[in-house]
């Protein structure tokens, strides 16, 4: 097990509400109301107009879109082990890097539905397959946490 320890997430004015909606188990995400567009990550301005942002409760669905099985891991993860990390585009638009827990390498596709969940497997969010089908498919969560 790793004796390293996870760097601390660094909170701003920017990206209060998406800390503050994850600890509440919402995904919370920018959306600029003048083009109905959503952002993620966080930031000041919108990608697609002059006006301002709201934010607004996601609803921590999409597909995935690349998978990949980490074998080098970053400071605070655990090396012994290899664990899945995946994009997720989600179904309001914006794409999101994640952990993936709940399915082995070979049980994920481009393609499959997703799902956030909270607070599991030492990260304060992470995906999972979504639907009746991938909770038979379940095995164990990614070690992916000292």
């Amino acid at each position: 097990m790793s004796t390293s320890v996870k760097p601390p997430i660094v909170v701003t004015a920017t990206s209060a509400p998406f800390w503050d909606g994850i600890k509440a188990g919402r995904l919370m995400l920018q959306v600029d109301p003048t083009t109905g567009r959503w952002q993620f990550y966080p930031r000041t301005l919108s990608l697609t107009s002059e006006g301002p942002l709201e934010w607004r409760e996601a609803s921590g669905r999409g597909t995935l879109a690349a998978v990949t099985l980490t074998h080098f891991p970053s400071p605070g993860f655990d090396p012994s082990e290899p664990y899945l990390e995946g994009l997720v585009q989600l179904d309001e638009g914006p794409r999101i890097f994640t952990p993936i827990c709940g399915a082995q390498l070979e049980q994920l596709a481009v393609g499959r539905r997703m799902r956030i969940v909270f607070g599991e497997g030492g990260h304060l969010f992470q995906f999972t397959p979504d639907g009746p089908a991938a909770d038979s498919q379940i095995s164990k969560p990614s070690k992916d946490t000292p």
